[in-house]
This record gives structure tokens, C-alpha cells and sequence, in this order.
């Protein structure tokens, strides 16, 4: 059974969501082998994270994150245990610090496209030899790039001067597509714009321009598109699968809810590659209906949770349990990055705001600290204002920490302040609610109840005045009598749990799925 919601999508109901396991155990049963999904692109490790929870539910998920190199579109970053300094946290150095001998899994490639194509088809094929020479190649070819050496800068600025120059050729061609000949003349271009006209983007159509670097790269993934029964593609990656015309599914992280309306080429080309997905999954509850903005038809959009493993804070919790809140004082907690001074709603935190509203509230309580961490493009700023309001004695800086560091202060905290301007949440509302935390933050309920089915249990807030009075509704029940933390945590299991994540992509590729058995490729001849 499933039910539409006020966003115009389709929403399965929470009896109905075990039809994609049960699908699943059906597929594997009528063709011998587990549905095989690749996952195209890798920001924020939302891919990593969803293919891995997409495993341990028995789906043969692969990886291509290319060439993004950044900690945290990294495995080490959320499964590994290390201290040291990465050096750039663009281009990290992974040999400096000791991992304790973590690997990353077979399943994950990140490097140079075409290495990162071919150790993906053989693992595929299951040839572990030859799989694992172009693992090596592929960590050669990072390693190269990474640090901070004259070298590995060096070598990265010859990359985006070879990028530039493969565009030059596609730039040349659109200028006379555009003014030789009619645009409509180009098959292949023609198609694309026939794709954006179908949405409402306020922009101009597409350009040749616009898919060069994607058109550039495509070569590699086209016979390995073939080897599988889902390809899902993170932001505007879902360009290679639209140009190659293979069926995708576009899962969006933010990528929504501005970009696709500006008038430049990464508007253009976000509109396109959305519209032409054959399923979008939106991760975002604000991001919803600017999908039903551009146009995406109903029936071929998800809410979906953001890729989130509730295991692994469960057992971390259980191993931790010694960890709580001081009893001499009430902790309030803001991990947020300080981005507060930009124009753009959906880069700001408005860390300003809880700043001013905690020094109302520590005015009346002395005994109120305030935690954060030393990051943000507006970190100075966020200083000089707590100067200014005399605030230094109690506000506490802690450096950027790891997840299980970060795990802790939460644990040790009253309560989790995420951020009070879009109303819309992600990792820091959800880890701090699957470990029983209250938290504050700017929150839609009747758009949240509708993208989850029911809205979490959280202190919502959003100008000062908002923001002063969740504070002291934290101080005068310092020992959370009324028992939000633990409501927090049996939302996390019923509404956003791993499982649940899971479900809903089954479902979704179940509808898109042929019932009939297909006949997946397979490349021969490959060689590291």
C-alpha cells in the first residue's frame, strides 16, 4: 500500500516497505545472483554509505567514486581508527598516519576513472588477481596526488589543465552547432534538450558545452553500465548513464534545491541529468518540492534517508555506556561548521544566532557551557562575536575530531545543536538522536512528518528568541525527565534505521526493474 503525500510524491507505508526485501529474496531466487547496483559518485561518502548498508542486506553494491579524493569521501574516514594530520583535507595523505591495518573494501574505487572502471569489472567477473593489480594502480595513482610535495601539486595542476583542454573541442563544436547550424540538427544534442523541456527549469536549454567533461570521460563506463541491473548516480554524475542512454536512478544531497534554476552550465546540466533520471531519491525534506519545482513527474520521486548505519551508533552506545552529561553544569553542544555571514540559505548554519541566544540564557544560568569545533569559512567572526558578548569563560573549542570522538561529546552532552536557518537536518540531528541526545535545530514538522511518515522528537528553533527558549527548556530538565533523548532513539529505529534506507531503494527499483531475467555483460581481455 502506498500513499501521496502533500509534495505530490509517492510514499510507501511503513506496513508496506518489506515488498523490496522480499522482491530482493525473490530476484535472487529467479536469477541465481543478487541484485548488483553500481554507485556513481561519492560526496560526503553518501554512496560508501549507502552501498555498504546496501551489503549487509545481501545486494552486491559497487562503488566508483573517480577522481574525488577528499576525507571524507574516503572509507578511512568512517571505518577506520587513526590520529595524525592528513595534511590538505582535498587531496589527504593516508601514509602518514597508521590505520592499523584497515583495507579499504573490494567493492570501493577511487582514482582515475578508467583504473577505477576496470578493478570494478573484475571484481565483478571475480578475478581477485587481476582486480587486485589495478587496486594497486589505483593506489599508486592517489598517492601521487596526494600531500602537499611540489610534486603531487604539481601533478594535480597538470590534471586540470589536461580537464580544460578536453573541453576546449566540445566548446568549439557547440559555438558552431550554435551559430552554423540549427541546434536541432545534432541528434545527440537534440535529445538532451528534448529532456530539459520536459521540466521547468527557468534556465536556458542545455549545451554541448555543458555534458563536454562528462561526454569526455564516457568511454569507460559504458560496457560496465551494462554488467549492471541498477546504476545510481550522486548529483550531476547521473550525466554518464543520460549520455550513454542507460536507465538511472539520481540521488540528490542538496544538489536540488538551488542549482538546477540557475542559468549557467551547472544549472543546465543538474536540470537535465535530474529530468532524465528514471527515479530520483531525495534525501533532503526541502529539497522535495523543489523537485516537483523543476518538474520531475510524481511517481518517480522518493524521500529518502539520508545513508545512515543506526547499527553502528547502537553498538557504539552499548560499548560506551559510561559516557555522561557532567552533573555540575549543562552542556550544550554545536559540531555545525561556522558559516553564518553568506548570502546563500543553503550554506549557512546560523551559528550567530545561537551564539546571541546562549548569551541571554547564560546570563540566567551560570552554570550553561557552550562546545564547538574550530571550523568554517566564518570561525574568526564567530570568535570575535563571543568576545564581544563576553562569552569566552564559557564557551569551550574543541579541534575537528573523528566520528568516535565525535560519538563521545555527544554522549557527554545535554544536548545537540545542528543549525537554525533551512529547515532541514542531516548526519549531526540523526547520529546525535540514534544515541538518545536532545536536539536543537530548525525543523518543518508538517514537511517532516510527511517525508518520514512521522516527525522526530526534536527541539525546533530558529531565530534567537527560539533558540534562548529551547536552551532553557534543556537547563530546567537537565536530566531529561521527559524522555525526548530516548523517543529520539526509537525514531532513528523505526523511521530512519538502516534497514528502513534499504527498503525504500528496493522498492523503488522494483517498479523500475523488467521481471524479466536480463543478460548482464561481461568485458574480457582486461588488463592492469
Amino acid at each position: 500500500m502506498t500513499s501521496v503525500d502533500t509534495f505530490g510524491t509517492i510514499t510507501p507505508s511503513l506496513q508496506s516497505q518489506s515488498r523490496g526485501l522480499d522482491w530482493h529474496r525473490r530476484f535472487r531466487e529467479d536469477r541465481g545472483r543478487a541484485l548488483r547496483v553500481l554507485h556513481l559518485g561519492n560526496i560526503a561518502n553518501n554512496a560508501f554509505n549507502n552501498a555498504r548498508i546496501q551489503r549487509q542486506h545481501g545486494i552486491d553494491a559497487y562503488v566508483i567514486a573517480y577522481e574525488t579524493y577528499h576525507i571524507m569521501a574516503s572509507p578511512e574516514w568512517e571505518e577506520a581508527t587513526f590520529e595524525g594530520d592528513l595534511g590538505d583535507p582535498f587531496y589527504p595523505d593516508w601514509t602518514k598516519v597508521d590505520l592499523g591495518g584497515y583495507q579499504r573494501p573490494r567493492w570501493f574505487a577511487s582514482g582515475p576513472l578508467e583504473l577505477c572502471c576496470s578493478m570494478i569489472s573484475a571484481e565483478v567477473d571475480g578475478q581477485a588477481g587481476l582486480a587486485d593489480g589495478f587496486r594497486r594502480s589505483l593506489d599508486r595513482a592517489r598517492q601521487s596526488v596526494s600531500g602537499e610535495t611540489a610534486t603531487a601539486c604539481a601533478i594535480r595542476l597538470g590534471q586540470k589543465i589536461k580537464r580544460r583542454i578536453r573541453r576546449s573541442p566540445a566548446m568549439a563544436r557547440d559555438i558552431f552547432m550554435r551559430r552554423v547550424l540549427a541546434r536541432d540538427v545534432d541528434p545527440e544534442q537534440k535529445r538532451l534538450v528534448a529532456v530539459w523541456r520536459q521540466g521547468n527549469a527557468p534556465a536556458s536549454p542545455p549545451s554541448a558545452a555543458d555534458f563536454a567533461s562528462y561526454r569526455a570521460r564516457l568511454a569507460p563506463l559504458v560496457n560496465l553500465m551494462d554488467r549492471f541491473d541498477v546504476v545510481q548516480a550522486y548529483a550531476t554524475d547521473g550525466a554518464w548513464p543520460l549520455l550513454a542512454q542507460r536507465p538511472y536512478f539520481g540521488y540528490e544531497h542538496g544538489t536540488l534545491r538551488a542549482i538546477p534554476f540557475q542559468d549557467d552550465s551547472l544549472g543546465r546540466l543538474t536540470a537535465t541529468v535530474f529530468l532524465g533520471a528514471d527515479h530520483v531519491f531525495v534525501t533532503n525534506i526541502d529539497c522535495v518540492p523543489a523537485a516537483r519545482r523543476l518538474g520531475v513527474p510524481p511517481d518517480r520521486i522518493t524521500p529518502l534517508p539520508h545513508a545512515f548505519d543506526d547499527t553502528r551508533l547502537a553498538k557504539f552506545q552499548a560499548a560506551n555506556g559510561a559516557i555522561r552529561p557532567p552533573d555540575d553544569c549543562v552542556v550544550f553542544f554545536h559540531p555545525a561548521r561556522h558559516d553564518w555571514l553568506d548570502a546563500d540559505p543553503s550554506l549557512v548554519k546560523g551559528n550567530d544566532r545561537l551564539i546571541k541566544a546562549f548569551a541571554t540564557v547564560s546570563r540566567e544560568n551560570d552554570q550553561s557551557r557552550l562546545v564547538m569545533i574550530e571550523w568554517g569559512r566564518d570561525l574568526d567572526r564567530s570568535r570575535e562575536l563571543i568576545r564581544s558578548l563576553n562569552l569566552e569563560a564559557k564557551v569551550q573549542w574543541l579541534s575537528p575530531m573523528r566520528k568516535p570522538q565525535l560519538w563521545q561529546t555527544y554522549l557527554s552532552s545535554h544536548a545537540v545543536l545542528d543549525q537554525f536557518v533551512l529547515p532541514s537536518f542531516g548526519g549531526v540531528t540523526f547520529e546525535a538522536l540514534a544515541l538518545g541526545r536532545r536536539v536543537i535545530t530548525n525543523v518543518d514538522f508538517q514537511s517532516a512528518e510527511e517525508f518520514f511518515s512521522e516527525a522526530p522528537p526534536i527541539l525546533s528553533a530558529s531565530t534567537e528568541d527560539e533558540i534562548a527558549e529551547a536552551l532553557r527548556k534543556v537547563i530546567a530538565d537537565r536530566d531529561d525527565r521527559r524522555g525526548i533523548g530516548d523517543a529520539g532513539r526509537s525514531w532513528i529505529q523505526r523511521y530512519h534505521s538502516a534497514q528502513r534506507i534499504v527498503e525504500l531503494q528496493l522498492e523503488a527499483y522494483r517498479t523500475r526493474i523488467a521481471v524479466e531475467p536480463r543478460t548482464i555483460s561481461s568485458a574480457k581481455g582486461i588488463q592492469p
